[in-house]
Protein backbone atom coordinates (compact mmCIF):
# COMPACT_ATOMS: atom_id res chain seq x y z
CA UNK A 1 0.00 0.00 0.00
CA UNK A 2 2.67 2.52 0.78
CA UNK A 3 3.98 2.24 -2.84
CA UNK A 4 1.10 2.99 -4.54
CA UNK A 5 0.41 5.85 -2.45
CA UNK A 6 3.91 7.52 -3.30
CA UNK A 7 2.74 6.90 -6.61
CA UNK A 8 -0.57 8.42 -6.36
CA UNK A 9 0.82 11.25 -4.33
CA UNK A 10 4.47 11.67 -5.98
CA UNK A 11 2.43 11.92 -9.45
CA UNK A 12 -1.37 13.18 -8.97
CA UNK A 13 -0.64 15.83 -5.96
CA UNK A 14 3.44 17.24 -6.88
CA UNK A 15 2.83 20.53 -4.72
CA UNK A 16 2.69 18.19 -1.55
CA UNK A 17 6.33 18.64 0.49
CA UNK A 18 8.05 15.57 0.84
CA UNK A 19 6.94 15.37 4.78
CA UNK A 20 3.41 15.39 3.61
CA UNK A 21 4.26 12.40 1.38
CA UNK A 22 5.96 10.19 3.72
CA UNK A 23 3.29 10.90 6.45
CA UNK A 24 1.06 9.82 4.20
CA UNK A 25 3.14 6.67 3.36
CA UNK A 26 3.69 5.64 6.58
CA UNK A 27 0.17 6.31 8.14
CA UNK A 28 -1.57 4.58 5.31
CA UNK A 29 -3.49 7.51 4.28
CA UNK A 30 -6.17 8.44 2.12
CA UNK A 31 -5.98 11.70 0.73
CA UNK A 32 -8.42 13.79 -0.93
CA UNK A 33 -8.48 17.41 -2.33
CA UNK A 34 -10.54 19.10 -0.22
CA UNK A 35 -11.66 23.39 -1.05
CA UNK A 36 -11.19 24.41 2.28
CA UNK A 37 -9.69 22.80 6.03
CA UNK A 38 -13.58 21.98 7.27
CA UNK A 39 -14.57 18.20 8.66
CA UNK A 40 -14.19 15.68 6.06
CA UNK A 41 -18.12 15.26 4.35
CA UNK A 42 -18.48 18.76 4.94
CA UNK A 43 -20.45 20.41 1.96
CA UNK A 44 -18.97 24.09 2.67
CA UNK A 45 -16.95 25.79 0.36
CA UNK A 46 -12.97 25.13 0.94
CA UNK A 47 -10.67 27.28 -0.09
CA UNK A 48 -8.57 25.97 -2.88
CA UNK A 49 -5.95 24.42 -2.41
CA UNK A 50 -6.58 23.03 0.73
CA UNK A 51 -6.04 18.99 1.40
CA UNK A 52 -7.55 17.10 4.15
CA UNK A 53 -5.38 13.90 5.29
CA UNK A 54 -8.02 11.18 6.28
CA UNK A 55 -6.19 8.24 8.42
CA UNK A 56 -7.52 4.73 8.10
CA UNK A 57 -8.75 2.50 10.99
CA UNK A 58 -5.89 2.21 13.53
CA UNK A 59 -4.28 -0.86 13.52
CA UNK A 60 -3.29 -2.50 17.06
CA UNK A 61 -0.43 -1.90 19.06
CA UNK A 62 0.79 -5.47 18.73
CA UNK A 63 4.35 -5.64 18.28
CA UNK A 64 3.79 -7.78 14.87
CA UNK A 65 7.18 -7.18 12.53
CA UNK A 66 4.47 -7.34 9.81
CA UNK A 67 2.71 -4.00 10.88
CA UNK A 68 2.71 -0.45 9.24
CA UNK A 69 4.38 0.96 12.65
CA UNK A 70 7.19 -2.03 13.10
CA UNK A 71 8.08 -1.08 9.40
CA UNK A 72 8.44 1.95 9.29
CA UNK A 73 10.54 1.89 12.60
CA UNK A 74 12.72 -0.73 11.17
CA UNK A 75 13.25 1.25 8.07
CA UNK A 76 14.30 5.00 9.68
CA UNK A 77 15.92 3.26 13.30
CA UNK A 78 19.68 2.93 11.64
CA UNK A 79 19.29 6.54 10.35
CA UNK A 80 20.70 10.04 11.42
CA UNK A 81 17.65 12.03 10.02
CA UNK A 82 15.81 13.77 12.55
CA UNK A 83 12.74 14.34 9.96
CA UNK A 84 12.20 10.27 10.27
CA UNK A 85 11.83 9.85 13.90
CA UNK A 86 9.35 13.33 14.50
CA UNK A 87 7.32 12.04 11.57
CA UNK A 88 7.28 8.22 13.56
CA UNK A 89 6.11 10.39 16.77
CA UNK A 90 3.67 12.39 14.83
CA UNK A 91 2.52 8.90 13.29
CA UNK A 92 2.66 7.11 16.77
CA UNK A 93 3.24 9.71 19.78
CA UNK A 94 2.30 6.47 22.16
CA UNK A 95 3.84 3.70 19.60
CA UNK A 96 5.92 0.78 20.42
CA UNK A 97 9.27 2.70 19.92
CA UNK A 98 8.47 5.96 21.41
CA UNK A 99 10.80 6.45 24.36
CA UNK A 100 14.02 4.80 21.66
CA UNK A 101 12.36 7.49 19.10
CA UNK A 102 12.29 10.81 21.40
CA UNK A 103 15.67 9.45 23.03
CA UNK A 104 17.05 9.47 19.14
CA UNK A 105 15.63 12.94 18.67
CA UNK A 106 17.73 14.50 21.55
CA UNK A 107 21.07 12.26 20.68
CA UNK A 108 21.09 13.43 16.99
CA UNK A 109 19.74 17.37 18.28
CA UNK A 110 22.96 17.46 20.85
CA UNK A 111 20.88 17.29 23.48
CA UNK A 112 21.29 14.37 25.15
CA UNK A 113 25.17 12.44 25.48
CA UNK A 114 25.46 9.29 23.29
CA UNK A 115 25.28 5.65 25.38
CA UNK A 116 28.05 4.93 27.74
CA UNK A 117 30.19 2.93 26.31
CA UNK A 118 29.98 -0.92 27.58
CA UNK A 119 32.59 -1.25 30.46
CA UNK A 120 35.59 -2.96 29.40
CA UNK A 121 36.43 -6.65 29.88
CA UNK A 122 37.70 -7.54 33.25
CA UNK A 123 41.50 -7.61 33.03
CA UNK A 124 43.24 -10.73 35.40
CA UNK A 125 45.48 -9.03 37.49
CA UNK A 126 48.99 -8.57 36.98
CA UNK A 127 50.25 -11.46 39.76
CA UNK A 128 46.71 -13.72 38.91
CA UNK A 129 47.80 -17.48 38.98
CA UNK A 130 48.56 -19.35 35.82
CA UNK A 131 47.99 -23.01 36.03
CA UNK A 132 49.16 -24.90 33.54
CA UNK A 133 46.61 -28.44 33.99
CA UNK A 134 44.48 -29.24 37.21
CA UNK A 135 47.42 -31.29 38.86
CA UNK A 136 49.70 -28.63 38.14
CA UNK A 137 50.94 -25.94 40.89
CA UNK A 138 49.52 -22.64 40.23
CA UNK A 139 51.87 -20.45 39.25
CA UNK A 140 52.91 -16.54 39.90
CA UNK A 141 54.49 -14.22 37.13
CA UNK A 142 57.53 -12.57 38.11
CA UNK A 143 58.85 -9.85 36.42
CA UNK A 144 62.16 -8.49 35.60
CA UNK A 145 64.00 -6.54 37.57
CA UNK A 146 67.47 -5.55 39.72
CA UNK A 147 67.81 -6.51 43.28
CA UNK A 148 70.77 -6.12 45.75
CA UNK A 149 71.12 -10.36 46.83
CA UNK A 150 73.02 -11.56 50.20
CA UNK A 151 73.59 -10.09 53.66
CA UNK A 152 76.16 -8.48 55.48
CA UNK A 153 74.93 -10.30 58.21
CA UNK A 154 77.49 -12.48 60.13
CA UNK A 155 77.41 -15.66 58.25
CA UNK A 156 80.18 -15.13 55.08
CA UNK A 157 78.56 -17.98 52.63
CA UNK A 158 75.69 -14.73 52.33
CA UNK A 159 78.10 -12.54 51.24
CA UNK A 160 79.07 -10.62 49.78
CA UNK A 161 75.62 -8.30 48.79
CA UNK A 162 75.82 -7.91 45.46
CA UNK A 163 73.47 -6.85 42.41
CA UNK A 164 71.84 -9.15 39.97
CA UNK A 165 70.07 -8.20 37.32
CA UNK A 166 67.10 -10.37 36.28
CA UNK A 167 66.69 -10.25 32.70
CA UNK A 168 64.07 -12.23 31.73
CA UNK A 169 60.57 -12.65 33.67
CA UNK A 170 59.53 -16.28 34.61
CA UNK A 171 56.49 -17.52 36.68
CA UNK A 172 57.31 -19.49 40.44
CA UNK A 173 55.23 -21.58 42.04
CA UNK A 174 52.84 -19.75 44.34
CA UNK A 175 53.37 -22.11 46.88
CA UNK A 176 56.14 -25.01 47.63
CA UNK A 177 54.88 -27.97 45.60
CA UNK A 178 51.72 -30.38 47.69
CA UNK A 179 51.40 -34.03 47.69
CA UNK A 180 48.55 -33.94 45.72
CA UNK A 181 50.94 -32.18 42.89
CA UNK A 182 53.58 -34.84 43.73
CA UNK A 183 51.27 -37.80 43.82
CA UNK A 184 49.99 -36.63 40.51
CA UNK A 185 53.34 -37.27 39.39
CA UNK A 186 53.86 -40.80 41.38
CA UNK A 187 50.46 -42.10 39.75
CA UNK A 188 51.49 -41.50 36.51
CA UNK A 189 55.05 -42.81 36.82
CA UNK A 190 56.23 -39.94 36.26
CA UNK A 191 58.18 -39.72 39.49
CA UNK A 192 59.63 -43.06 41.42
CA UNK A 193 59.39 -42.64 44.93
CA UNK A 194 56.43 -41.71 47.37
CA UNK A 195 57.09 -40.06 50.14
CA UNK A 196 55.78 -40.66 53.76
CA UNK A 197 53.91 -38.36 55.23
CA UNK A 198 54.98 -39.60 58.91
CA UNK A 199 51.19 -39.21 60.32
CA UNK A 200 51.16 -35.34 59.25
CA UNK A 201 48.88 -35.77 56.49
CA UNK A 202 49.01 -35.22 52.21
CA UNK A 203 46.65 -32.92 50.17
CA UNK A 204 47.86 -29.74 50.57
CA UNK A 205 50.36 -29.87 52.93
CA UNK A 206 54.12 -29.21 51.45
CA UNK A 207 55.48 -32.75 49.73
CA UNK A 208 58.86 -33.42 52.32
CA UNK A 209 61.75 -35.95 52.91
CA UNK A 210 62.56 -35.04 48.68
CA UNK A 211 65.95 -34.91 47.29
CA UNK A 212 67.44 -32.59 44.83
CA UNK A 213 67.61 -35.67 42.74
CA UNK A 214 63.62 -36.88 42.94
CA UNK A 215 62.90 -32.66 42.15
CA UNK A 216 64.17 -33.58 38.48
CA UNK A 217 61.75 -36.60 37.96
CA UNK A 218 58.82 -33.82 38.88
CA UNK A 219 59.92 -31.13 36.55
CA UNK A 220 60.42 -33.45 34.22
CA UNK A 221 57.18 -35.04 34.11
CA UNK A 222 55.84 -31.43 34.74
CA UNK A 223 57.47 -30.17 31.39
CA UNK A 224 56.38 -33.21 28.95
CA UNK A 225 52.90 -33.00 30.01
CA UNK A 226 52.40 -30.00 29.60
CA UNK A 227 54.32 -29.02 26.91
CA UNK A 228 56.07 -25.85 28.84
CA UNK A 229 59.37 -25.92 30.05
CA UNK A 230 59.51 -26.06 34.08
CA UNK A 231 62.36 -26.49 36.51
CA UNK A 232 63.87 -25.37 39.81
CA UNK A 233 64.31 -21.52 40.49
CA UNK A 234 68.16 -20.51 40.41
CA UNK A 235 69.14 -19.15 43.34
CA UNK A 236 68.92 -15.52 42.71
CA UNK A 237 65.72 -16.34 41.06
CA UNK A 238 64.64 -17.67 44.41
CA UNK A 239 65.53 -15.06 46.49
CA UNK A 240 64.59 -12.31 44.28
CA UNK A 241 61.00 -13.84 44.44
CA UNK A 242 61.43 -13.76 48.40
CA UNK A 243 62.08 -10.46 48.80
CA UNK A 244 59.26 -9.24 47.09
CA UNK A 245 61.42 -5.60 46.57
CA UNK A 246 62.55 -5.67 49.91
CA UNK A 247 65.56 -5.53 51.31
CA UNK A 248 65.09 -6.10 54.63
CA UNK A 249 66.13 -9.25 56.71
CA UNK A 250 62.49 -10.51 56.40
CA UNK A 251 59.80 -9.66 53.48
CA UNK A 252 57.70 -7.56 56.14
CA UNK A 253 60.49 -6.24 57.97
CA UNK A 254 63.63 -6.50 59.94
CA UNK A 255 62.52 -9.01 63.09
CA UNK A 256 60.61 -11.95 63.46
CA UNK A 257 56.95 -11.34 63.65
CA UNK A 258 54.42 -13.61 65.26
CA UNK A 259 52.06 -14.89 62.89
CA UNK A 260 54.43 -14.96 59.31
CA UNK A 261 56.01 -17.83 59.29
CA UNK A 262 56.24 -21.44 60.45
CA UNK A 263 59.41 -22.63 61.98
CA UNK A 264 60.79 -23.25 65.34
CA UNK A 265 60.31 -20.12 67.88
CA UNK A 266 58.36 -17.75 65.06
CA UNK A 267 55.26 -18.42 67.13
CA UNK A 268 56.47 -18.28 70.78
CA UNK A 269 56.47 -22.73 70.50
CA UNK A 270 58.60 -25.08 69.01
CA UNK A 271 57.25 -26.50 65.40
CA UNK A 272 57.21 -29.99 64.57
CA UNK A 273 55.90 -30.22 61.08
CA UNK A 274 55.12 -28.57 58.08
CA UNK A 275 51.48 -27.28 57.72
CA UNK A 276 49.38 -26.80 54.80
CA UNK A 277 50.62 -24.56 51.84
CA UNK A 278 49.46 -20.76 52.38
CA UNK A 279 48.40 -20.90 56.15
CA UNK A 280 50.63 -17.46 56.33
CA UNK A 281 50.41 -14.16 54.38
CA UNK A 282 51.61 -14.11 51.17
CA UNK A 283 54.91 -11.72 50.13
CA UNK A 284 54.58 -8.59 48.05
CA UNK A 285 54.41 -11.17 44.84
CA UNK A 286 51.96 -13.18 46.32
CA UNK A 287 54.47 -16.16 47.21
CA UNK A 288 53.35 -18.08 50.50
CA UNK A 289 56.17 -19.67 52.38
CA UNK A 290 59.55 -18.35 51.29
CA UNK A 291 60.31 -18.13 54.75
CA UNK A 292 59.95 -21.26 56.28
CA UNK A 293 57.44 -24.32 56.62
CA UNK A 294 59.68 -26.87 53.93
CA UNK A 295 63.57 -25.72 53.09
CA UNK A 296 63.39 -25.30 49.11
CA UNK A 297 65.87 -27.24 47.13
CA UNK A 298 67.54 -24.82 43.70
CA UNK A 299 69.39 -25.64 40.82
CA UNK A 300 72.85 -24.21 42.00
CA UNK A 301 75.76 -25.97 42.75
CA UNK A 302 76.82 -24.95 46.69
CA UNK A 303 79.61 -21.87 46.98
CA UNK A 304 81.06 -20.79 50.26
CA UNK A 305 80.77 -17.39 49.16
CA UNK A 306 79.09 -15.43 46.27
CA UNK A 307 82.34 -14.45 45.10
CA UNK A 308 82.44 -14.39 41.31
CA UNK A 309 78.58 -15.71 41.16
CA UNK A 310 77.00 -14.53 38.11
CA UNK A 311 75.09 -11.59 38.09
CA UNK A 312 72.76 -12.20 35.17
CA UNK A 313 70.14 -14.75 37.68
CA UNK A 314 71.42 -17.65 36.47
CA UNK A 315 72.47 -20.60 37.92
CA UNK A 316 76.24 -21.23 39.31
CA UNK A 317 76.99 -24.55 38.30
CA UNK A 318 79.89 -27.23 37.76
CA UNK A 319 79.73 -30.29 36.38
CA UNK A 320 79.40 -33.54 38.66
CA UNK A 321 78.88 -31.00 41.68
CA UNK A 322 77.49 -33.48 44.91
CA UNK A 323 76.37 -30.48 46.90
CA UNK A 324 73.06 -28.33 45.62
CA UNK A 325 71.56 -25.12 47.69
CA UNK A 326 68.25 -25.08 50.15
CA UNK A 327 66.43 -21.72 50.53
CA UNK A 328 64.34 -20.71 52.85
CA UNK A 329 64.73 -22.51 55.57
CA UNK A 330 61.95 -25.14 57.32
CA UNK A 331 59.32 -26.06 60.19
CA UNK A 332 62.91 -26.90 62.65
CA UNK A 333 64.72 -23.84 61.90
CA UNK A 334 65.10 -20.87 64.27
CA UNK A 335 63.98 -17.90 62.90
CA UNK A 336 67.89 -15.99 62.18
CA UNK A 337 67.47 -19.10 59.73
CA UNK A 338 64.52 -18.29 57.62
CA UNK A 339 65.61 -14.64 56.37
CA UNK A 340 65.15 -14.23 52.78
CA UNK A 341 69.46 -14.58 52.59
CA UNK A 342 69.23 -17.61 54.54
CA UNK A 343 70.98 -20.34 52.36
CA UNK A 344 72.26 -24.26 53.18
CA UNK A 345 73.75 -26.75 51.87
CA UNK A 346 73.17 -30.98 51.32
CA UNK A 347 73.77 -33.67 49.03
CA UNK A 348 72.29 -33.66 46.56
CA UNK A 349 71.14 -37.70 46.42
CA UNK A 350 69.90 -37.38 50.01
CA UNK A 351 66.53 -37.13 51.66
CA UNK A 352 65.37 -35.62 54.30
CA UNK A 353 62.24 -34.54 56.15
CA UNK A 354 62.69 -31.03 55.90
CA UNK A 355 63.34 -30.83 52.73
CA UNK A 356 60.85 -29.87 49.64
CA UNK A 357 61.05 -27.59 46.61
CA UNK A 358 58.87 -25.44 44.52
CA UNK A 359 59.38 -25.01 40.87
CA UNK A 360 59.59 -22.49 38.07
CA UNK A 361 57.79 -22.35 34.03
CA UNK A 362 59.95 -19.90 31.81
CA UNK A 363 57.99 -17.33 29.85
Amino acid sequence: MAAELNVILGSGFPYLTRASRLMAVALGLIVWLLPHPASAGSSAPRPPGAIVLAQAAPAAPAADAGSLETRYWNSIKDKTDLGDFRIYLDAWPNGLYAAEARARIERLSGKAPPPAAPPPAPVAPANAPLQDCAECPPMIPIAAGAFAMGSAEPFRFEAPVHTVTIRKPFYIGRTEVTYDEWDACVAAKGCAFSPDDRGAGRGKRPVGNLSWEDTQQYVAWLSKTTGQSYRLPTEAEWEYAARAGRATSYFWGKAMEKGRANCSGCDGARSTAAVAVASYPPNDFGLHDMSGNLAEWVEDCWNDSYRSAPANGSAWVKPGCKERVLRGGSFSSEPQYVRSASRFKYDFDVRFQTNGFRVVRER
